[in-house]
Protein backbone atom coordinates (compact mmCIF):
# COMPACT_ATOMS: atom_id res chain seq x y z
CA UNK A 1 0.00 0.00 0.00
CA UNK A 2 2.95 2.52 0.50
CA UNK A 3 4.28 1.99 -2.67
CA UNK A 4 0.83 2.66 -4.30
CA UNK A 5 0.65 5.86 -2.67
CA UNK A 6 4.42 6.83 -2.71
CA UNK A 7 3.95 6.09 -7.04
CA UNK A 8 0.88 8.18 -6.96
CA UNK A 9 2.26 11.29 -5.54
CA UNK A 10 5.30 10.96 -7.18
CA UNK A 11 2.96 11.13 -10.47
CA UNK A 12 1.54 14.11 -9.44
CA UNK A 13 4.57 16.42 -9.22
CA UNK A 14 5.63 15.54 -12.28
CA UNK A 15 2.58 16.59 -13.97
CA UNK A 16 2.24 19.55 -12.43
CA UNK A 17 5.55 20.61 -13.51
CA UNK A 18 5.18 19.63 -16.96
CA UNK A 19 1.60 21.30 -17.15
CA UNK A 20 0.64 23.42 -14.33
CA UNK A 21 -2.61 21.28 -13.35
CA UNK A 22 -3.44 17.70 -13.00
CA UNK A 23 -6.30 15.40 -11.67
CA UNK A 24 -6.57 13.45 -8.34
CA UNK A 25 -9.17 10.98 -7.64
CA UNK A 26 -10.54 10.47 -4.05
CA UNK A 27 -12.87 7.50 -4.63
CA UNK A 28 -13.33 7.48 -0.84
CA UNK A 29 -15.28 10.17 -0.56
CA UNK A 30 -17.99 9.43 -2.65
CA UNK A 31 -20.03 9.07 0.62
CA UNK A 32 -19.49 12.81 1.90
CA UNK A 33 -22.09 13.75 -0.55
CA UNK A 34 -25.44 12.23 0.06
CA UNK A 35 -28.99 13.48 -2.06
CA UNK A 36 -32.55 13.40 -0.18
CA UNK A 37 -35.62 14.38 -1.90
CA UNK A 38 -38.23 15.72 0.64
CA UNK A 39 -41.51 15.79 -0.68
CA UNK A 40 -40.70 18.10 -3.80
CA UNK A 41 -37.50 19.41 -2.63
CA UNK A 42 -34.01 18.14 -3.79
CA UNK A 43 -31.32 18.37 -0.64
CA UNK A 44 -27.87 17.15 -0.82
CA UNK A 45 -25.69 17.14 2.59
CA UNK A 46 -22.01 17.57 2.23
CA UNK A 47 -19.99 16.28 4.61
CA UNK A 48 -17.03 18.37 5.32
CA UNK A 49 -15.45 16.00 7.35
CA UNK A 50 -14.59 13.41 4.89
CA UNK A 51 -12.18 16.01 3.26
CA UNK A 52 -10.48 17.34 6.37
CA UNK A 53 -7.32 15.26 6.16
CA UNK A 54 -7.44 16.01 1.91
CA UNK A 55 -7.47 19.45 1.92
CA UNK A 56 -7.82 22.61 3.45
CA UNK A 57 -11.82 22.65 4.03
CA UNK A 58 -11.51 26.60 5.91
CA UNK A 59 -10.81 27.63 2.82
CA UNK A 60 -13.24 25.52 0.92
CA UNK A 61 -16.33 27.86 -1.11
CA UNK A 62 -19.22 26.20 -2.96
CA UNK A 63 -20.98 28.12 -5.59
CA UNK A 64 -24.38 27.94 -7.10
CA UNK A 65 -23.56 26.08 -10.13
CA UNK A 66 -22.57 23.25 -7.82
CA UNK A 67 -18.74 24.18 -8.24
CA UNK A 68 -16.65 23.94 -5.59
CA UNK A 69 -13.18 25.52 -4.69
CA UNK A 70 -10.22 25.58 -1.87
CA UNK A 71 -6.59 26.69 -1.91
CA UNK A 72 -3.02 25.95 -0.40
CA UNK A 73 0.08 27.74 -0.56
CA UNK A 74 2.79 25.23 -0.90
CA UNK A 75 6.44 26.62 -1.02
CA UNK A 76 5.37 30.35 -2.10
CA UNK A 77 2.56 28.99 -4.46
CA UNK A 78 -1.31 28.99 -4.76
CA UNK A 79 -3.11 25.49 -5.27
CA UNK A 80 -6.32 25.83 -6.59
CA UNK A 81 -8.30 22.46 -5.87
CA UNK A 82 -11.65 22.45 -7.79
CA UNK A 83 -14.39 20.11 -8.26
CA UNK A 84 -18.31 19.72 -8.09
CA UNK A 85 -20.79 18.53 -6.08
CA UNK A 86 -22.13 16.11 -8.14
CA UNK A 87 -18.73 14.17 -9.31
CA UNK A 88 -17.01 14.80 -5.72
CA UNK A 89 -14.36 12.59 -5.87
CA UNK A 90 -12.44 14.63 -9.27
CA UNK A 91 -10.44 17.47 -7.86
CA UNK A 92 -8.72 19.39 -10.48
CA UNK A 93 -5.54 21.01 -9.52
CA UNK A 94 -4.36 23.80 -10.47
CA UNK A 95 -0.61 25.37 -9.37
CA UNK A 96 -1.29 29.39 -10.12
CA UNK A 97 1.69 31.31 -10.36
CA UNK A 98 0.97 35.25 -10.01
CA UNK A 99 1.41 37.98 -7.55
CA UNK A 100 -2.01 38.12 -7.73
CA UNK A 101 -2.85 34.85 -5.36
CA UNK A 102 0.94 34.04 -3.97
CA UNK A 103 0.20 33.46 -1.60
CA UNK A 104 -3.25 33.60 -0.08
CA UNK A 105 -3.90 34.73 2.63
CA UNK A 106 -6.35 36.22 5.42
CA UNK A 107 -6.98 39.37 3.20
CA UNK A 108 -8.11 37.05 0.70
CA UNK A 109 -11.04 35.25 -0.59
CA UNK A 110 -11.50 32.21 -3.21
CA UNK A 111 -15.23 31.64 -4.11
CA UNK A 112 -16.46 30.32 -7.59
CA UNK A 113 -18.91 31.44 -10.10
CA UNK A 114 -19.69 29.52 -13.54
CA UNK A 115 -16.52 27.63 -13.75
CA UNK A 116 -14.44 30.45 -13.25
CA UNK A 117 -12.60 31.51 -9.54
CA UNK A 118 -13.15 34.73 -8.09
CA UNK A 119 -10.47 36.24 -6.00
CA UNK A 120 -11.11 38.92 -3.66
CA UNK A 121 -8.16 40.88 -2.21
CA UNK A 122 -8.16 43.22 0.13
CA UNK A 123 -5.60 45.88 0.34
CA UNK A 124 -5.62 47.44 3.93
CA UNK A 125 -3.24 49.77 3.41
CA UNK A 126 -4.91 51.35 0.20
CA UNK A 127 -8.24 50.79 1.60
CA UNK A 128 -9.03 49.08 -1.71
CA UNK A 129 -10.96 46.44 -2.48
CA UNK A 130 -9.92 44.30 -6.31
CA UNK A 131 -12.27 41.56 -7.28
CA UNK A 132 -10.30 39.17 -9.97
CA UNK A 133 -11.14 36.31 -12.04
CA UNK A 134 -9.01 33.66 -12.93
CA UNK A 135 -10.09 31.19 -16.02
CA UNK A 136 -9.53 27.57 -15.77
CA UNK A 137 -9.21 26.96 -18.99
CA UNK A 138 -7.07 30.03 -20.75
CA UNK A 139 -5.05 30.47 -17.00
CA UNK A 140 -5.75 33.73 -17.07
CA UNK A 141 -6.34 36.30 -14.46
CA UNK A 142 -8.10 39.66 -15.40
CA UNK A 143 -9.10 42.39 -12.90
CA UNK A 144 -12.95 42.67 -13.04
CA UNK A 145 -13.34 45.52 -10.43
CA UNK A 146 -11.42 47.86 -7.66
CA UNK A 147 -13.33 49.64 -5.47
CA UNK A 148 -11.33 52.63 -3.21
CA UNK A 149 -11.74 53.59 0.29
CA UNK A 150 -13.11 50.70 1.17
CA UNK A 151 -12.10 47.81 3.64
CA UNK A 152 -13.74 44.39 3.76
CA UNK A 153 -14.07 42.84 7.11
CA UNK A 154 -11.37 40.33 7.46
CA UNK A 155 -11.60 37.47 6.04
CA UNK A 156 -13.82 38.73 3.34
CA UNK A 157 -17.69 38.45 2.90
CA UNK A 158 -18.99 38.91 -0.52
CA UNK A 159 -21.53 37.20 -2.57
CA UNK A 160 -21.90 37.70 -6.36
CA UNK A 161 -23.89 37.07 -9.42
CA UNK A 162 -23.54 38.29 -12.91
CA UNK A 163 -25.89 41.40 -12.29
CA UNK A 164 -24.44 42.61 -8.62
CA UNK A 165 -22.24 41.88 -5.83
CA UNK A 166 -22.53 42.45 -1.75
CA UNK A 167 -19.99 42.94 0.70
CA UNK A 168 -19.27 43.72 4.22
CA UNK A 169 -17.06 46.38 4.63
CA UNK A 170 -15.26 48.08 8.14
CA UNK A 171 -15.47 51.86 8.32
CA UNK A 172 -13.89 53.16 11.00
CA UNK A 173 -13.60 56.46 11.77
CA UNK A 174 -12.83 58.38 15.16
CA UNK A 175 -14.64 60.00 17.70
CA UNK A 176 -13.73 61.74 21.15
CA UNK A 177 -9.94 60.88 20.26
CA UNK A 178 -11.11 56.53 20.02
CA UNK A 179 -11.08 54.58 17.33
CA UNK A 180 -14.73 53.41 16.06
CA UNK A 181 -15.62 50.27 14.09
CA UNK A 182 -18.75 50.95 11.98
CA UNK A 183 -19.15 47.69 9.64
CA UNK A 184 -21.73 48.13 6.83
CA UNK A 185 -23.66 46.21 4.19
CA UNK A 186 -22.95 47.41 0.07
CA UNK A 187 -24.48 46.30 -3.18
CA UNK A 188 -22.64 46.91 -5.81
CA UNK A 189 -24.89 47.33 -9.17
CA UNK A 190 -22.20 46.21 -11.79
CA UNK A 191 -24.25 47.26 -14.91
CA UNK A 192 -24.20 50.93 -13.74
CA UNK A 193 -21.35 50.28 -11.34
CA UNK A 194 -22.95 52.24 -8.58
CA UNK A 195 -22.38 51.35 -4.54
CA UNK A 196 -25.69 51.19 -2.87
CA UNK A 197 -25.18 51.27 0.80
CA UNK A 198 -28.02 49.01 2.64
CA UNK A 199 -27.56 49.50 6.09
CA UNK A 200 -24.87 49.66 8.96
CA UNK A 201 -24.69 47.30 11.37
CA UNK A 202 -21.86 45.58 12.99
CA UNK A 203 -24.04 42.27 13.89
CA UNK A 204 -24.25 40.97 10.23
CA UNK A 205 -23.37 37.74 9.66
CA UNK A 206 -24.40 35.85 6.52
CA UNK A 207 -26.72 37.21 3.57
CA UNK A 208 -27.21 36.48 -0.09
CA UNK A 209 -28.43 38.39 -3.47
CA UNK A 210 -30.26 37.82 -5.96
CA UNK A 211 -30.15 38.82 -9.88
CA UNK A 212 -32.71 41.14 -9.09
CA UNK A 213 -30.31 42.74 -6.51
CA UNK A 214 -32.89 41.71 -3.64
CA UNK A 215 -30.41 40.97 -0.18
CA UNK A 216 -31.74 38.58 2.40
CA UNK A 217 -29.29 38.57 5.58
CA UNK A 218 -28.78 37.70 9.24
CA UNK A 219 -28.56 40.61 11.36
CA UNK A 220 -27.92 39.61 15.03
CA UNK A 221 -30.93 36.90 15.77
CA UNK A 222 -32.85 38.80 13.08
CA UNK A 223 -34.02 38.06 9.25
CA UNK A 224 -34.39 41.03 7.05
CA UNK A 225 -34.74 41.46 3.44
CA UNK A 226 -33.83 44.44 1.23
CA UNK A 227 -35.99 45.29 -1.94
CA UNK A 228 -33.56 46.93 -4.74
CA UNK A 229 -36.64 48.39 -6.29
CA UNK A 230 -38.07 50.34 -3.85
CA UNK A 231 -35.17 50.71 -1.32
CA UNK A 232 -36.64 48.97 1.93
CA UNK A 233 -36.18 46.70 4.54
CA UNK A 234 -38.44 44.34 5.68
CA UNK A 235 -38.16 42.22 8.77
CA UNK A 236 -39.47 38.56 8.63
CA UNK A 237 -41.48 37.97 12.19
CA UNK A 238 -41.82 35.15 12.57
CA UNK A 239 -42.96 35.37 15.93
CA UNK A 240 -46.08 37.22 14.65
CA UNK A 241 -46.57 35.34 11.63
CA UNK A 242 -45.82 31.79 12.96
CA UNK A 243 -45.54 31.50 17.06
CA UNK A 244 -46.06 27.82 16.73
CA UNK A 245 -42.88 28.02 14.40
CA UNK A 246 -39.65 28.10 17.21
CA UNK A 247 -36.66 30.03 15.04
CA UNK A 248 -33.78 30.39 16.63
CA UNK A 249 -29.58 30.99 15.78
CA UNK A 250 -27.94 30.11 14.28
CA UNK A 251 -28.97 30.75 11.39
CA UNK A 252 -28.04 30.52 7.42
CA UNK A 253 -29.98 32.11 4.38
CA UNK A 254 -30.12 31.72 0.74
CA UNK A 255 -31.88 32.15 -2.46
CA UNK A 256 -33.03 29.38 -4.27
CA UNK A 257 -35.04 31.68 -7.17
CA UNK A 258 -35.70 34.77 -7.71
CA UNK A 259 -38.10 34.87 -4.86
CA UNK A 260 -38.21 31.89 -2.61
CA UNK A 261 -35.53 31.88 0.28
CA UNK A 262 -34.56 29.27 2.33
CA UNK A 263 -33.75 29.47 5.68
CA UNK A 264 -32.09 27.21 8.39
CA UNK A 265 -32.70 27.49 12.16
CA UNK A 266 -33.28 24.86 14.95
CA UNK A 267 -32.18 21.83 12.88
CA UNK A 268 -35.10 23.02 9.98
CA UNK A 269 -35.36 24.41 6.52
CA UNK A 270 -38.03 27.09 6.30
CA UNK A 271 -38.98 27.82 2.49
CA UNK A 272 -40.01 31.53 2.57
CA UNK A 273 -41.66 33.39 -0.49
CA UNK A 274 -40.81 37.12 -0.62
CA UNK A 275 -43.17 37.72 -3.03
CA UNK A 276 -46.65 36.68 -1.00
CA UNK A 277 -44.70 36.97 2.35
CA UNK A 278 -45.64 33.49 3.80
CA UNK A 279 -43.94 30.48 4.58
CA UNK A 280 -44.44 27.89 1.82
CA UNK A 281 -42.80 25.02 3.28
CA UNK A 282 -41.01 23.51 6.49
CA UNK A 283 -38.67 20.99 6.35
CA UNK A 284 -37.74 19.47 9.29
CA UNK A 285 -34.87 16.87 10.69
CA UNK A 286 -32.29 18.99 9.39
CA UNK A 287 -28.92 18.02 11.06
CA UNK A 288 -28.05 20.93 13.77
CA UNK A 289 -24.22 21.40 12.57
CA UNK A 290 -24.08 22.81 9.62
CA UNK A 291 -21.59 25.44 8.48
CA UNK A 292 -23.32 26.34 5.23
CA UNK A 293 -26.41 26.81 3.03
CA UNK A 294 -26.39 27.59 -0.65
CA UNK A 295 -29.60 27.52 -3.19
CA UNK A 296 -28.33 25.90 -6.39
CA UNK A 297 -28.96 26.56 -9.88
CA UNK A 298 -31.03 23.33 -10.58
CA UNK A 299 -33.12 23.74 -7.73
CA UNK A 300 -31.54 21.79 -5.11
CA UNK A 301 -30.26 22.87 -1.68
CA UNK A 302 -26.95 22.31 -0.69
CA UNK A 303 -26.16 21.92 3.12
CA UNK A 304 -22.76 22.12 4.26
CA UNK A 305 -22.44 20.26 7.09
CA UNK A 306 -19.13 19.20 9.34
CA UNK A 307 -19.03 15.19 10.35
CA UNK A 308 -22.50 14.61 9.36
CA UNK A 309 -23.89 11.21 11.41
CA UNK A 310 -26.81 10.53 9.27
CA UNK A 311 -27.78 7.11 7.65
Amino acid sequence: MKKYITFIVFFITLTMVIFGEYNIIFKDVVRSVKTFTIRKYKIKYFNLKELENKMNIDNLSTGKSGGIITYSNVENKTKLYISNIDAITTWKVYEVDSNILNPINFSKKVTIYNNKALIIDIQHREKKLNLFQYDFSTKKINLLYSLKDVLPVDPPKIKYNENYFVYYILNGYKKDGKNNDIQELYLYNIKDEKNIKIVESNGISHFDVNKSGNIVYVEYNSIKYYNSKDKTIKKIEFDKLYPEIIMDEPYFVTFLNEKDIAIYSNEKLVIFDIEKWNIKDVIYDIPENIVGLTGLNDGSILVNIYDYKGE
